[in-house]
């Protein structure tokens, strides 16, 4: 995935791939049937050890559009943050991602169109500090609802993906919200888990569990609905990865965040 991008959209490009995508692509091989071979290469981060690298001949071409997309519009995003650095560096990357940008989006202008309206819309109601965590959530959801859903050409297939690309994008909303949390809290930037538990100014000790409760089943109710999803796609090709990430990493990864940021003190299995 990565060397696709650096080929297809610039080198610049590359540094900007998330584990979002590589996953989407694993979904992308196991719904269309891609069969790829793993070659030793070496890689632009780490130069000096040839690693193992899965090369998939026409299995990346749409999720390395996507990524395209979706993190052109986010950098725009980060452009109108608060933070002075971060807006320095995401318009310093905005002028190297731009003309990978307008190649995908010439691949897949719909897609394009309806990203762009969601990050509008996900702008729009970040102007309201009191929104509720679902409503903060929906855009997110909703762009990684039409990204999910062309992945597979099948009528049916794309009803459940468009679901399933739904959960993981309210997934990794919520999860980058308590991650975001404290920080947010200190330089005064939105956050709908401030607004929909009542914090001011700093998360106290005895708030903690009360937060990571809530995060927690947030969490564990939207991957519950999208393991159900994937059940009803009937995945049979790199299953046992694709199981690994949906049935542990997923859950593992937030019980991690609240460890970290919100808790110390959770059970296993909360």
């Amino acid at each position: 995935m990565c060397k696709h991008i650096g080929k297809s959209y610039g080198q610049a490009a590359r540094l900007a791939l998330s584990y979002d995508f590589a996953f989407l692509s694993l979904m992308n091989f196991a719904l269309n049937d891609c069969r790829g071979e793993v070659k030793k290469c070496r890689c632009i981060v780490h130069p000096l050890k040839k690693r193992p690298c899965f090369f998939c001949s026409g299995g990346y071409e749409y999720p390395a559009a996507a990524a395209q997309i979706l993190i052109y519009h986010k950098l725009r995003d980060d452009v109108s943050d608060r933070g002075l650095l971060k807006k320095i560096a995401a318009g310093t990357a905005l002028t190297f991602m731009k003309r990978g940008y307008n190649k995908a989006k010439a691949k897949y202008p719909e897609l394009a169109l309806q990203i762009e309206d969601q990050m509008k819309r996900q702008l729009e109601i970040e102007k309201n500090e009191d929104c509720s965590l679902d409503k903060a959530a929906e855009p997110s959801a909703q762009m990684m609802a039409a990204i999910a859903e062309n992945i597979c050409a099948d009528a049916e297939k794309k009803r459940i993906l468009r679901r399933f690309g739904y959960c993981i994008g309210r997934y990794v909303y919520i999860c980058d919200a308590a991650d975001d949390l404290r920080d947010d809290l200190k330089k005064g930037g939105f956050n709908p888990l401030a607004g929909e538990l009542n914090i001011n100014g700093e998360i106290t000790e005895e708030a903690k569990p009360d937060i990571a409760d809530f995060v927690s089943k947030s969490v564990n109710l939207t991957i519950s609905e999208l393991a159900d999803c994937y059940v009803l796609l009937d995945i049979k090709k790199y299953k046992p990865i694709l199981d690994n990430i949906i049935y542990l990493g997923l859950k593992a990864c937030c019980k991690q965040i609240i460890s970290q940021k919100l808790s110390d003190n959770l059970k296993n299995g909360e």
